[in-house]
């Protein structure tokens, strides 16, 4: 299979800027063909005839032609593309520039890692195991679910070397509603602590910073989802807190250590935002979205939390790891060590009877079995 070849598109009436970030670019990604576009009412002059358009990255305020109105000329003509705002104006929020055509918002000052994020992704998505109409039928998705504010600021201070829990603490408590839900996680029979907590900080302690940016994504973006009731909502996430506990303890089972465990978790909570997606689209009761039967082996749902997941800046490892745990295969032995497997396990349990339990435990290899016994015997 020939590598793919990328083609960037940047528009900004400074020239300045247009310069600079251009050398940004090209240093980033030197293989890439890239075209720099000043008057905005232009843009597809950059377009080459022999390569198709994979991004766009516009500056929102410009003269004649807004970033916001470009994009959305790029979704029309170019659906195939990713689109990229650029934005200073601080008066509006990023979920409210986060229109049909936006798939990124990039609010100044913004540095070279967050270029580098965008541009990553895009490579990302093209290394997904999907065919071309899958692809350009997710990045046709509309009303997609920008990273929200909370989340973005969350894993930048999370990152930071310098920080500390307390900065973490912080950032988390300006959302009042995850709060509660970390500390009502935090103090659940399931972690085993006999003291309740009622600190931010012990709680994010307890849970584990990757546990806790993982819910903060799910749950922080309820804007998101129009359709959705904040009851449903939550239903769906706890469904996939259910499956991370469980995932994560049968890790530790096989002897993973505790940052493979962390992981395991935070590809399970995250595996919810497809579900999340495919509700607010109606795939549940209508199917009438072009999304909702999408022509790949993969499961719909997790298809969409694959592509949300690289998107939203994580590493393409963890959507191989979401996208793998749909997989319909029978799991040998020998697949016992993949993520993807562990996580298809756990969820085949969760929505499994007792009748179904029962029929999973014969059918599977000694050590699993022998973690889902004992797991089902401690919920009788």
């Amino acid at each position: 299979m020939d590598k793919p070849r990328f083609h960037i598109i940047y528009v900004d009436d400074d020239e300045l800027t247009l310069k600079a970030i251009g050398r940004v670019i090209r240093r980033l990604k030197p293989d890439w063909t890239i075209s720099l576009v000043k008057n905005p009412t232009q843009w597809e002059k950059g377009v080459l005839n022999n390569q198709s358009l994979s991004l766009v990255i516009s500056d929102l305020l410009m003269p004649k032609l807004k970033g916001d109105a470009l994009l959305e000329q790029v979704r029309q003509h170019y659906p195939g593309a990713v689109r990229a705002l650029i934005t200073g104006d601080t008066r509006q929020k990023i979920t409210e520039l986060a229109t049909p055509s936006v798939h990124f918002v990039l609010p100044k000052p913004f540095s070279e890692d967050d270029f580098a994020n965008v541009l990553n992704s895009v490579e990302r998505l093209y290394k997904l195991p999907i065919d071309s109409e899958t692809r350009n039928r997710l990045i046709g998705i509309e009303d997609f679910p920008v990273l929200p504010d909370c989340v973005r600021r969350l894993r930048a201070t999370i990152n930071n070397p310098n920080s500390d829990m307390e900065q973490i603490a912080r950032v988390v408590s300006e959302e009042p509603p995850l709060v509660a839900r970390l500390l009502q996680l935090a103090n659940s029979a399931y972690l085993g602590f006999r003291n309740r907590t009622w600190s931010i900080e012990t709680a994010i302690n307890r849970l584990g910073i990757q546990s806790v940016e993982s819910i903060a994504a799910t749950m922080v973006g309820h804007n998101a989802f129009q359709h959705l009731s904040t009851k449903e909502h939550y239903a769906v996430v706890d469904e996939h807190i259910e499956l991370a506990n469980l995932s994560k303890s049968l890790g530790a089972f096989l002897g993973h250590d505790k940052a493979h465990a962390e992981r395991l978790y935070l590809a399970s909570v995250l595996s919810s935002l497809g579900e999340l997606m495919v509700r607010e689209l109606g795939c549940r009761k209508t199917g009438n979205n072009p999304i909702c039967d999408l022509p790949s082996r993969f499961d719909t749902a997790l298809v969409v939390s694959s592509y949300i997941i690289i998107l939203w800046g994580y590493d393409f490892e963890l959507a191989k790891i979401v996208l793998a745990s749909g997989e319909a295969s029978s799991l040998s032995d020998s697949e016992q060590a993949s993520d993807g497997a562990l996580l298809h396990y756990c969820r085949q349990w969760i929505r499994a009877n007792d009748i179904e339990k029962a029929k999973l435990l014969q059918s599977w290899s000694s050590n699993i079995g022998a973690f889902f016994t004992q797991s089902y015997q401690e919920t009788i």
